[in-house]
């Protein structure tokens, strides 16, 4: 599936673009009961406290109690070659768990506060994490198999490109999986495929009932990250990117989100509207 949304992965967030990280020491986590493994509130050393959102990382949901984070579980669940989304619950629990051991160290962040819209009324914020070791966080829990390699992409405080942050973390997946480490321990190689091909073909029939035929068009300044999803060609993180790209004043104006090429464009342009 990570492949059919690559796109989704082309530069940073265009609030970002351009922003140098800036580096905080001496971080704590904040404890909250609703935080996952790649998204929790921490307190910097100055006394404000952000929800930070990991780049390049997705760790599986906790629970799922809403429609959205229950299509967000049976994403995952196939992803992984899972049957029983218990399973995958489970691992996401565990994710949080190894996040508040690792992080109960001072931790560094890095950050430009490119804003992390999300499904979540909370606002986050993008960055990244290094341990009380030198590890980095997102690379830890990917290596680990407590997460996958998904989501937002920019250069790393290390200085790898895009690009090259990317490969690393893909490679970090593979060798988990081969592993069979943290969740992947769990997976069903031959049911991998065709769970993820009946995800795929899910997503077609989504795209065709809530596509350009499902009614009136959305406002792409005031629908929501999950009405954007709805989108034919959208996932999560371009969803946020259009809505992090507002206010539009044409549709043309998307043009310039990254991500939304000529081919997808075309598939958006009869579903959306701007109000007047």
């Amino acid at each position: 599936m990570k492949r059919l949304v690559a796109f989704l992965f082309i530069g940073i967030a265009s609030a970002a673009i351009g922003q140098e990280l800036q580096k905080f020491e001496n971080c704590s986590l904040v404890e909250a009961g609703w935080a996952d493994g790649d998204s929790f509130p921490v307190k910097l050393p100055d006394g404000r406290e952000i929800i930070l959102r990991l780049y390049y990382v997705d760790c599986n949901e906790t629970s799922a109690t809403s429609e959205t984070d229950q299509r967000r579980v049976r994403g995952q669940s196939s992803y992984f070659g899972i049957d029983d989304h218990q399973v995958t619950l489970a691992s996401g629990r565990r994710a949080a768990e190894e996040l508040r051991k690792m992080l109960a160290k001072p931790f560094t962040v890095h950050t430009a506060f490119a804003a992390a819209p999300g499904r979540s009324a909370k606002p986050r914020t993008y960055g990244f994490v290094t341990l009380s070791d030198g590890r980095d966080l997102g690379a830890v829990l990917v290596g680990e198999g407590l997460a996958r390699s998904f989501g937002l992409r920019r250069g790393t405080p290390d200085g790898l490109t895009t690009d090259a942050a990317e490969a690393r973390m893909d490679d970090l997946e593979l060798g988990a999986a081969i592993a069979r480490r943290g969740i992947w321990a769990e997976t069903d190689a031959q049911r991998l495929i065709s769970l993820r091909e009946a995800q795929r073909a899910e997503e077609r029939e989504l795209q065709e009932a809530f596509g350009p035929r499902a009614g009136e068009p959305i406002d792409p300044n005031t629908a929501s990250v999950d009405e954007i999803m709805l989108l034919p060609g959208i996932g999560e993180v371009l969803a946020e990117r259009i809505v992090k790209g507002r206010p539009y004043k044409t549709i043309d104006d998307l043009r310039r989100v990254p991500g939304v090429g000529d081919k997808v464009f075309a598939k958006l342009r009869d579903s959306l509207q701007i109000a007047p």
